[in-house]
């Protein structure tokens, strides 16, 4: 039999009926994000929704005693400015301030959010761990402009800042400021400087731009894979590089894990046939070639559901670096 060859047929979009709103909180899509901050001011990249977003909740007990997102002040174009030298109120910017500033009642910043980039300033090193719920969420480019974001990457082997921009015209040729002893530094080689996990930049995009990285995932049911009332889901997967990437798909979970498979199209008796496997908890699927775009379909084992709706974490990943984090709910029909 050869196994070898993805299912190529598109899912009807409206057979697709999504049970389990993101609204809802299941534990085992839960992550916990760690990030070393250091003294003075951070630039961070926040991927998890905390599950209480209260500022004063979320840094409690820690030397963090300002923490600050931008969200422009009407103006078309994001400025890059030294922490030390902005003016929050009118430079565009949300800002919290510890309980034990004497300003701290001019806190404008009333929820720490996921999928969002801060300034963080610290009185000590200090290792921040901050458990959330993970969403899939797109970075919105502001064309001919500096953003303030952050990307998905390996924490042990990211990709440099050239390689994970070299499928998007619009951000050649690179321009990128990185957060450096309180001051906006420009890379001067993007080439040979590796991103990090868990940090904002300063990055330019000329024109527009839906660009997400190295590989763009897209499930069929949104910001995240659902199984209702049908038993597939299959997720796209697109390699926006010219050169081919290798896939690695990883099941992150607890103990309630959704019990997956995943469908291929083989030859049987002559004919095409769709056949399951399980999932296993590491599943390479075959290299994407340059600019190839091909699904993963994905299905529910809904016979092994121990429970009514269970949830759990895919992270999906590059060779070069990239990195993708969903979740995934399964539910039983009555």
């Amino acid at each position: 039999m050869n196994y070898q060859i993805f299912r190529h047929l598109l899912h009807v979009l409206g057979a697709v009926f999504i049970i389990g709103s993101t609204n809802f909180l299941h534990a085992d899509t839960l992550r916990t994000q760690t990030i070393a901050l250091h003294p003075g001011w951070n630039s961070v990249f926040l991927q998890v929704a905390p599950i209480n977003p209260n500022p004063a909740i979320i840094f409690s007990n820690t030397p963090v005693t300002m923490a600050s997102a931008y969200f422009g002040n009407g103006s078309s174009v994001q400025f890059v400015q030294n922490p030390g030298g902005i003016s929050w109120k009118h430079d565009g910017w949300s800002v919290w301030y510890g309980s034990s500033r004497p300003d701290s009642f001019l806190s404008t910043l009333t929820a720490i959010n996921g999928n969002q980039a801060y300034l963080i300033f610290s009185e000590s090193d200090f290792t921040w761990n901050v458990s959330g719920k993970v969403t899939l969420q797109p970075t919105v480019w502001k064309p001919d402009s500096y953003n303030f974001s952050g990307f998905g990457v390996s924490s042990v082997a990211p990709p440099t800042f050239a390689k994970f921009f070299a499928g998007s015209p619009a951000h050649q040729p690179g321009k990128v400021y990185r957060l450096l002893n309180n001051q906006w530094t420009l890379i001067a080689n993007t080439t040979n400087t590796p991103m990090a996990a868990g940090e904002a930049c300063w990055v330019y995009c000329r024109g527009a731009s839906d660009y997400q990285g190295p590989i763009t995932i897209k499930p069929s049911s949104g910001d995240t894979i659902s199984f209702g009332s049908t038993a597939e889901s299959p997720v796209m997967l697109e390699n926006r590089t010219v050169d081919p990437v290798a896939v690695k798909v990883e099941t992150i979970s607890g103990a309630d894990a959704v019990p997956l498979g995943y469908v291929v199209r083989g030859i049987t008796t002559g004919k095409m046939t769709d056949i399951m496997f399980d999932l296993p908890s590491q599943y390479s699927p075959p290299a994407l070639e340059a600019k190839q775009t091909s699904w993963l379909w994905l299905a529910l084992k809904r016979e092994k559901l121990a429970k009514a709706t269970q949830s759990s974490l895919l992270k999906i990943s590059t060779d070069s670096g990239a990195e993708v984090w969903v979740p995934v709910t399964g539910t039983r029909v009555p």
